[in-house]
């Protein structure tokens, strides 16, 4: 089945009489109630949380691919994949729609990593002469650390490239968004000390590429 297009096919073909108003009842509905509705073959009521979860979708892609493009994608497989997984959804309280939909999100993510993995062009990125050179200069003065450099210079997706996707994730998550640990785990669906330990193993990641260079 191609979930890539299915629910977009099904929207485009069912008519609603009286679009404005649909939206506008949907909207005031709490995300447990469009769920329901969605459950029985709602369409407005998907479309509804589409339009209220399409930004939050897109921010967990962004920790895992940069390119507007690839972000687009996820956000498509993975609304692809809530409208026919939505019916096994068994949320217990009205904010556990967002987590269930940002461990989709990142599950997509790791998906596309993997089959994009085992093409020949996605080669990591090796580093040209004068950007090792910039980089040395860059660490080697005032002795700054990995992070500082993961946060502060264009060389950092380069760095990133050389170590694992859920590592170069965690890392943008707790670097540039300055997120907690049980932010991280809500979105992995990881346990806190999973988190942690994944953490300190990425760090050490990129501490070894750096020393590569240096």
């Amino acid at each position: 089945m191609d979930y890539s297009t299915t629910w977009q096919n099904q929207v485009s073909q069912t008519r609603i009489d009286d679009k404005n108003a649909e939206v506008e009842m949907c909207a005031e509905k709490t995300d447990l109630q469009l769920v329901e509705l969605v459950a029985v073959e709602d369409i407005a009521a998907f479309e509804e949380i589409f339009e209220r979860y399409k930004r939050l979708v897109g921010n967990v892609a962004k920790y895992y691919f940069q390119s507007p493009e690839q972000i687009e994608e996820i956000i498509q497989i993975t609304f692809s994949k809530v409208y026919f997984e939505i019916r096994n959804f068994k949320g217990k309280h009205e904010f556990s729609f967002a987590g269930w939909l940002k461990r989709i999100t990142a599950n997509a993510c790791l998906d596309v990593l993997r089959k994009e993995k085992r093409k020949p062009e996605n080669l990591i990125c090796e580093f040209s002469e004068n950007e090792i050179e910039n980089l040395f200069a860059d660490v080697q003065p005032d002795q700054k650390t990995v992070e500082d450099i993961l946060v502060g210079k264009d060389l950092a997706e380069k760095l990133l490239s050389h170590i694992e996707a859920e590592d170069r994730a965690i890392l943008r998550m707790f670097y540039e968004d300055e997120m907690n640990v049980g932010e991280i785990a809500e979105i992995t669906g990881w346990s806190k000390s999973k988190v942690k330990i994944r953490t300190f193993r990425a760090r050490n990641a990129l501490r070894k590429v750096l020393r590569k260079y240096l």
